[in-house]
């Protein structure tokens, strides 16, 4: 198949101020979070030693609506006249009311290799699904790359828009592109499905549509025990 149009996103730098956290435990933490408006998180990784932190609660979930699970975060302690980068490693939600709870960040060095899940989105309606009546399927929405930290993808995206009806996009056909892919090439991306065909059995004996007309009209087919 020709080669299927793909764009690499890099991620980008946001800045997050931070404070070295004191509170630890159950009662000191959830004050932090319900009384002064802040969240507890850990940064820590490259053998450092690890810091708690607290950081707004505001400032936090602006810098995330930015992108910022896909982003490097510079991340600078107030106490500390240094930067550091950082990703989102894991951020802990309430299980009913849905706000952060906590985050963990990890540092990077820009010249490391890492291996990282990247949103695969598409771009585009397929002729399939246009003029076919085909029906769009699209199983695989992350692909595992790896990278180095510097150049760490925010997502992939590929335009389907030629994509015919029956046909398929697979891991192994953004590979020639894109090498840093590392997800099993057999894998599916998307597929565009042949609609179902309903047939129809017209009568075979001369008279057969007239005699099953007959039959529904007399009541045959229902209760046998029922009188004529």
């Amino acid at each position: 198949m020709p080669a299927v149009p793909l764009q690499v996103y890099k991620r980008e730098e946001i800045g997050l101020k931070i404070q070295a956290r004191s509170e630890q435990g159950t009662g000191p933490v959830r004050r932090l979070r319900h009384h002064a408006g802040m969240l507890p998180g850990i940064l820590y990784g490259h053998t450092q030693a690890p810091v708690a932190f607290k950081i707004e609660t505001r400032t936090l979930e602006r810098a995330l609506s930015k992108g910022g699970q896909n982003a490097i975060f510079l991340v600078s302690l107030e106490e500390e006249d240094r930067v550091e980068r950082a990703v989102v490693r894991e951020i802990q939600y309430h299980k009913v009311r849905g706000h952060i709870l906590h985050v963990d960040l990890l540092r990077v060095d820009p010249a490391e290799r890492l291996r990282v899940s990247v949103p695969l989105v598409t771009t585009g309606i397929p002729v399939g699904v246009r003029t076919g009546g085909g029906a769009l399927q699209h199983p695989l929405s992350l692909v595992e790359m790896e990278c180095v930290a510097a150049e760490l993808p925010a997502r992939v995206e590929i335009d389907i828009t030629d994509l015919e009806l029956g046909h398929s996009i697979h891991v192994r056909d953004l590979l020639e592109q894109e090498n840093r892919i590392v997800t099993d090439p057999d894998i599916t991306v998307v597929s565009v499905l042949t609609p179902r065909v309903v047939t129809v059995v017209a009568p075979t004996a001369e008279g057969e549509g007239e005699e099953a007309q007959a039959a529904v009209a007399d009541g045959e087919g229902g209760d046998e025990s029922s009188p004529n």
